[in-house]
């Protein structure tokens, strides 16, 4: 009688801990179609929105193509693309990155946020996570 019970505690023992601690799950990314190559025009920004709403500058260098977050990793305030200056530049605190999103002035702690670029058949593809 004792180890039946000893058993059965165990048992909803092991029940409760997976319930309250679930599998974590590593988040399903999906390649997003942007445009095609030729309509990319170069050394300019076109903003998308990637499966979360996060607005994402796309800028064409040549055949070198560059997906950033336009969200500052300071306060949230949206970057722009400065073409003639060939940097990221956020106007509510004077942040500013280069072309790779690394910071070169400002308050911004970090980098911006980049992502996957994939070229197939000269149709440009962005990998995203998928929202929870």
């Amino acid at each position: 009688m004792w180890v039946s019970l000893i058993v059965s505690h165990l048992t909803a023992g092991a029940f409760v801990l997976r319930f309250l601690t679930p599998p974590r799950r590593r988040p399903a990314h999906r390649a997003v179609y942007v445009a095609r190559l030729e309509d990319l025009p170069e050394s300019e920004s076109v903003v998308v929105e990637d499966l979360r709403g996060v607005p994402v500058a796309v800028v064409r260098e040549g055949t070198t193509i560059r997906a950033l977050s336009t969200v500052c990793t300071h306060l949230g305030c949206r970057v722009r693309w400065e073409g003639n200056k060939q940097r990221f530049f956020c106007p509510c605190h004077d942040g500013i990155f280069d072309r790779e999103g690394r910071v070169v002035a400002g308050p911004p702690p970090r980098p911006l946020d980049r992502y996957e670029v994939r070229i197939d058949k000269d149709l440009v593809f962005l990998t995203m996570e998928e929202p929870a």
